[in-house]
């Protein structure tokens, strides 16, 4: 079965220093290693669903810029549809500095460029074909009134909407935004961020409250927590040595809503999508790092969790 995901989001370059340990406030470390990487949010999570095997539209904005150039090159190159990425004249493309350290740990700063601009204005939504699941998938790394009015329309269009609450939100979303969200996707920081603090289950309960129809919240190592409207289901974290953690929430949502447009279960794809970022989690990179559909099949095959 295809599945088709559009993703709506950030297309960025990041720039990784790799050191023994994250710098403090007004500390310089000296003696790291540097490497320069296709990422921004949107594009990782968009080559995240490639890999796992859906078809792709990339909606975002590029500089007229080198940078532009060299993601628009990498998305395609990674079988992601760049047909509606916008280039904007006299803008900077998106950056990130990426700061890694020896346990996997990172801390990461963004210029925004050109994603910052992006608008509805920019989207022309494709037609939905009859009876297929189209999945929006969305992020935080573009203005938030743009996304929230995509959002709105990608449920008007009658699409599967998932929203991928990363970086935290500036605001509290509108009623009527969470209201259109089949999925919001958060971990422990961005889900404190929105409903204060508490457990797990009970702010998510909280979220559900506001709108959102079910609420997956990321937890590392300890997994992940969907909370829906009749049940709480946990996904234990398959067991890996880690390289590199940046990218694997990418992984993780490119993965599930991939998972989710063709058809699989919830409980299926978040299977799918916690093996696929435990994979990333062995890899250096954000989109170098996200598997093959193949290799995730193979470990949910050698844990005895093949679908």
């Amino acid at each position: 079965m295809k599945g088709t995901v559009l993703v709506f989001g950030s297309i960025n370059t990041d720039l990784v220093i790799y050191l023994d340990t994250l710098p403090g406030p007004g500390e310089t470390v000296t003696g790291g290693k540097f490497m320069s990487f296709p990422g921004g949010k949107g594009a990782n999570q968009a080559v995240a669903a490639a890999r796992a095997g859906a078809e792709v539209k990339m909606f975002g904005c590029i500089g007229d810029d080198s940078l532009g150039r060299e993601r628009m090159m990498s998305l395609q190159n990674a079988g992601v549809s760049t047909q509606n990425i916008t280039v904007k004249p006299g803008i900077h493309s998106g950056i990130a500095q990426i700061i890694v350290d020896k346990s996997g740990e990172n801390i990461i700063a963004v210029a925004p460029g050109a994603n910052s601009l992006f608008s509805l204005d920019d989207i022309t939504f494709p037609e939905r074909s009859e009876g297929e699941t189209t999945v929006a998938l969305f992020q935080n790394e573009i203005p938030q009134v743009s996304t929230e009015a995509a959002i709105r329309e990608c449920k008007k269009r009658k699409m599967l909407v998932l929203w991928n609450t990363a970086p935290a939100c500036q605001q509290k979303p509108a009623r009527e935004t969470l209201e259109a969200v089949d999925f919001l996707i958060c971990n422990r920081p961005e889900l404190t961020s929105l409903a204060g603090d508490g457990d797990d289950e009970t702010l998510a309960h909280v979220l559900r409250s506001w709108g959102a129809t079910n609420v997956v919240v990321t937890l590392g190592e300890k997994g992940s927590l969907l909370v829906a409207a009749q049940e709480t289901h946990h996904q234990e974290a398959f067991p890996i040595d880690v390289v590199d953690t940046v990218g694997t929430g990418d992984c993780f949502c490119g993965f599930f809503a991939c998972s989710l447009s063709f058809g699989m279960s919830v409980k299926e794809s978040l299977r799918r999508a916690s093996a696929a970022a435990a994979l990333s989690a062995t890899v250096r990179g954000a989109q170098t790092s996200m598997p093959s559909a193949d290799a995730v099949e193979r470990l949910l095959s050698a844990t005895g969790n093949a679908r």
